[in-house]
């Protein structure tokens, strides 16, 4: 599972409840999720408080889960190739709009790599993602979770809704 966006200082990417939900879903589904890695990916500046706290998050998450600040482009491209599902979550339990992601850049990136996104239901996600079909929506932790443990566990979904995420990013 891939997620690739700033490490704002203010958290707006919402990476810290991406590392508690892949957390609680290993803790509540060992089985299930045994053989995948969370890893959040993205660009950050010196003295970063809240790239500091995911770090701590992850420490003693004990899952599964890497932190990749800064990476050239070309190793931003290879994550991209070997994710199976995108998560995106900016939005999430934000009230304002300005809050929330208005393209989503990142998210068509992942789809022409056959990365099926579960990402927020709001701002240009509407746009790119179709429900169901190119991947999926969310608006709440548990539907991020229940949604992500649908597809991991049926490598043929997967695989339809991947090849349907890559026709969607041709559009």
């Amino acid at each position: 599972i891939l997620s690739v966006s700033r490490f704002e200082v203010s958290g707006s990417k919402k990476q810290l409840e991406l590392i508690r939900a892949f957390t609680d879903m290993c803790k509540q589904y060992p089985e299930n999720i045994r053989g995948w890695k969370l890893i959040l990916v993205g660009g950050s500046t010196p003295g970063n408080s809240y790239l500091e706290a995911l770090l701590e998050a992850v420490a003693e998450a004990q899952c599964p889960i890497e932190i990749i600040p800064n990476a050239a482009v070309s190793e931003i491209k290879e994550y991209y190739r070997r994710a199976a599902i995108f998560w995106h979550a900016c939005g999430l339990d934000e009230a304002r709009p300005e809050r929330v992601e208005h393209f989503g850049m990142t998210t068509v990136e992942a789809m022409q790599n056959y990365c099926v996104p579960i990402v927020i239901d709001g701002g240009g996600q509407r746009e790119i993602v179709q429900h169901g079909d190119s991947g999926f929506r969310f608006s709440t932790l548990q539907e991020l979770k229940s949604l992500s443990l649908a597809i991991m566990v049926d490598k043929e979904r997967c695989q339809h809704m991947a090849a349907q995420a890559f026709s969607r990013s041709q559009l």
